[in-house]
């Protein structure tokens, strides 16, 4: 089921499949190249050193294949068992950093590849049905999204907001009067942390920018989250914005169903 309201980027999805694809052709090479070269030396300590390599690199093939797997199952909103849950948790750990490099290697844009992640993660929650009180859900914002020249700083309270709807911060007001649900602004991953510790939210709803959205869902696993990018129209962390209708479209999929 697709979240409505929440696009799906299908160049997104064929980034993902052909970056995986170009990292296991380069794993089966390298094991090619591997086994032939084991065959010309006699040593065993050679052999030893060969084989292990050898045994991870099988290991990193099965696991983009079961990577490439569960992206097509996601893309295609079918359900996904617990095993390829925890196995796209697993990638998530071993293939990420490996796709930077490649991506940076082949000049794709980092945020290009952290945008598969993000958009995986949202396909796997976007299959499962919730049904969680308001109050339950949290919803996280950066500072950057009230505009610079705002003297009312809303970091440690939103409600210093005066509503003058120069930003999106006044919507995102609204949604809380409407749903119940929990909004805090967070100036990084340490106070995102704190404040899922301290409220220990059933759901989360994060609007960031793709560098920390990513290496947020690599930290909260246990937790549902629907990772939305905010909007840059002057550069990074400068008076950013947010679709409110995606973010709508996140807490009513969410929501407890009555």
């Amino acid at each position: 089921m697709e979240i409505e309201g929440i696009p799906k980027t299908d160049n997104i999805y064929k980034k993902f499949i052909s970056i995986l694809l170009l990292m296991f052709s380069l794993t089966v090479i390298s094991i090619v190249c591997l086994v032939l070269i084991v065959r010309g030396r006699n040593e065993y300590f050679y052999k030893s050193i060969f084989a292990i390599i050898i045994t991870i690199l099988f290991g990193t093939g099965l696991l983009l294949l079961g990577t490439i797997f569960i992206g097509v199952l996601l893309w295609h909103e079918h359900s996904v068992s617990k095993t390829f849950r925890r196995l796209l948790g697993l990638s998530f750990t071993m293939i990420y950093p490996g796709m930077l490099f490649l991506g940076k290697l082949f000049k794709y844009d980092k945020n290009s590849i952290r945008s598969i992640f993000i958009e995986l993660n949202n396909r796997l929650v976007s299959i499962d049905e919730y049904s969680i009180k308001g109050n339950d859900i949290l919803v996280l914002i950066p500072h950057c999204i009230q505009k610079s020249f705002c003297p009312h700083r809303i970091t440690t309270n939103i409600e210093n907001c005066k509503r003058c709807g120069k930003c999106s911060i006044d919507s995102l007001i609204k949604l809380k009067e409407e749903f119940g649900v929990n909004i805090r602004v967070v100036t990084g991953g340490t106070l995102a942390r704190k404040v899922i510790e301290d409220l220990k939210p059933k759901a989360i709803v994060a609007i960031a920018c793709e560098r920390d959205l990513a290496g947020g869902l690599y930290e909260v696993r246990d937790l549902p989250v629907i990772a939305i990018t905010n909007k840059r129209p002057e550069g990074p962390c400068l008076n950013t914005t947010v679709d409110i209708n995606e973010v709508r479209a996140a807490i009513k999929h969410f929501l407890y169903k009555e």
